[in-house]
């Protein structure tokens, strides 16, 4: 066995259930902050902090902390999946790490990319409606949640959202598309993407909303503006931070603003949450979903996925063994 295997194995032998699922949260979603981390998995910053740190000492994780420019200082810890991490989730898929399609080189190459603050904006709006599920029943709240990699192979013909999600009450599912605006791009970019999610949704017959977040409450009245001229053939909802959004308060960061009642569906006065959202557009449970079929006229009888996405909240801690690497 040479030093690498017995390394990996040692360190194998360390991780924790949550520790594995973090590991496959970071090669779903490229860069996670450490506040982000913190809201998804863990109970405080200190507990949050001290795994965190002693991952990245065993190369499970990377991290780096992006320089704002003079003035600004650093941001927060922005964390990666390390190699040793990647070994692990590997194995316990039965991939190679090659097979897993890691590398670390690109990873790193997000640091420097003037991507990275939209990649974390998006993470950021998931993180919300994630945390705000994790008082909730296992099947309610946020259910599902895709990446923007994995939204693209199966509906690049159509679309190219930020992410995909379900989310779910105790008789409801609202299967829904995201668009992270960060006033980067021309409204009339923003409004040319909405077509392509009329023709998904006549294709699979059917229709999941497009929930638009955008940077400011003048971007989002100018971009509603636009689009009540137009006709969209699907459900298009729109939010932004304060003053058109809920009012927050002290005991309310502005990151879990998301998971607030702050979306105005087109053509409506009022604004809601997920919840109300899945009550007006959700379809009863149990129903199709437009990731049963991403083409319907396609035929993936031979399709095996190698690569799940993981669950959104923190599974139930397990224990014993779990992969070749080791206990869970």
């Amino acid at each position: 066995m040479s030093a690498a295997e017995q390394r990996l194995l040692a360190v194998a032998g360390r991780v924790t259930s949550r520790d594995r699922w973090m590991f496959a949260m970071l090669y779903e979603h490229r860069v996670l902050t450490s506040h982000q981390l913190t809201r998804l998995a863990f109970g405080g910053d200190r507990m949050a902090r001290m795994r965190l740190t002693t991952l990245h000492r065993l190369q499970a994780v990377d991290r780096m902390r992006p320089y704002y420019g003079q003035g600004r200082g650093t941001g927060p810890y922005h964390y990666m999946l390390g190699p040793v991490g990647a070994a692990i989730l590997a194995a316990e898929r039965g991939q190679s790490i090659a097979d897993l399609g890691y590398r670390r080189d690109k990873l790193h190459a997000w640091m420097s990319s003037p991507h990275l603050g939209h990649l974390v904006g998006v993470n950021t709006v998931f993180t919300a409606w994630v945390y705000a599920s994790r008082t909730r029943p296992d099947n309610e709240g946020l259910t599902v949640w895709w990446s923007e990699r994995r939204t693209a192979t199966l509906w690049q013909k159509w679309i190219r959202p930020d992410g995909y999600g379900t989310w779910q009450t105790a008789q409801r599912r609202l299967d829904f598309f995201v668009e992270f605006d960060t006033g980067s791009e021309s409204l009339s970019q923003v409004v040319r993407k909405i077509p392509g999610y009329t023709r998904l949704a006549a294709s699979s017959n059917l229709i999941s909303p497009v929930l638009i977040w955008l940077p400011s409450a003048s971007r989002e009245r100018e971009l509603r503006a636009r689009l009540a001229t137009a006709p969209t053939g699907v459900v298009v909802v729109t939010a932004a931070p304060d003053p058109l959004t809920a009012p927050a308060t002290v005991a309310d960061p502005p990151d879990l603003a998301p998971a607030r009642r702050v979306w105005l569906p087109l053509h409506t006065a009022i604004r809601t949450d997920l919840d109300g959202l899945a009550t007006r557009y959700g379809i009863s449970i149990p129903a199709r979903s437009p990731a049963d079929d991403p083409d319907p006229h396609g035929d993936h009888e031979d399709e095996v996925e190698t690569d799940p996405a993981p669950a959104p909240r923190l599974p139930a801690p397990r224990f014993g063994s779990r992969s070749p690497l080791g206990p869970a």
